[in-house]
């Protein structure tokens, strides 16, 4: 009893929590507007509205932590907002999606790795809460199935924001399932550092984490 009183003095209290998401975020959304300033001083062309929407976008993070009453590790924060950074930012606000095509696969398989690690912070707090470690199959089917269920369900908004709205965002059938299959990919990518490195250990469950027994021991 009186180490779960140690530990549960320990963490951290709500508003520390937020206020540490914030300070987090902070560089990113400073470091996008200048950039975005600096590149647009240039000539070239910037989005500068969506620059500045994307500043709300990095609060994400800490308005979860708020309004559910949470905690996210800093490694899954820190993943999301790179991800913001990469395809929102950079993509589309500075054009790289156009400038370099390769870099659309490259962000959905980097969105898998982060739906993945979604997941596995899921199983973990199931494992805290039924105290005892699922399969480890298991496991790896959920974060498999986070990162292609999340892929789908980009390419499905995709395809309503064509329908709906008139957007271009979906050029055709081959793009669609390639950005699927990069998602699949990060998803894979995420487990394989989760069996070999055991990593992240602020994500993974304890099933993940423990080393498999040598024989004679």
């Amino acid at each position: 009893m009186a180490t779960r009183t140690k530990d549960a003095a320990s963490i951290p209290s709500l508003g520390a929590r937020a206020r540490r998401a914030a300070l987090l975020a902070l560089p990113f959304q400073v470091g996008s507007i200048v950039i975005a300033h600096i590149v647009a001083a240039t000539g070239r062309l910037v989005d500068l509205p969506l620059t500045y929407l994307l500043v709300l976008a990095y609060a994400v993070p800490m308005l979860i932590e708020l309004v559910f009453r949470t905690s996210l590790p800093r490694v899954l924060q820190l993943t999301y907002l790179t991800f913001i950074a990469a395809s929102s930012f950079a993509g589309s606000a500075l054009q790289v999606y156009w400038n370099f095509p390769p870099w659309d696969f490259i962000v959905h398989a980097y969105s898998g790795l982060m739906l993945a690690w979604l997941g596995m912070l899921l199983l973990r707090r199931v494992e805290e809460r039924i105290g005892v470690g699922l399969p480890v199959w298991f496991s790896c089917t959920v974060m498999l199935l986070f990162a292609m269920a999340g892929a789908a369900a980009w390419e499905l908004s995709e395809f309503g924001s064509d329908i709906i709205i008139g957007t271009a965002a979906q050029h055709s059938n081959e793009d669609s399932m390639t950005d699927m299959l990069a998602g699949t990919l990060g998803g894979a990518i995420a487990i394989l550092i989760a069996l070999v490195l055991r990593r992240p250990e602020s994500l993974a469950p304890e099933s993940l984490l423990r080393r498999p027994s040598r024989p004679g021991r």
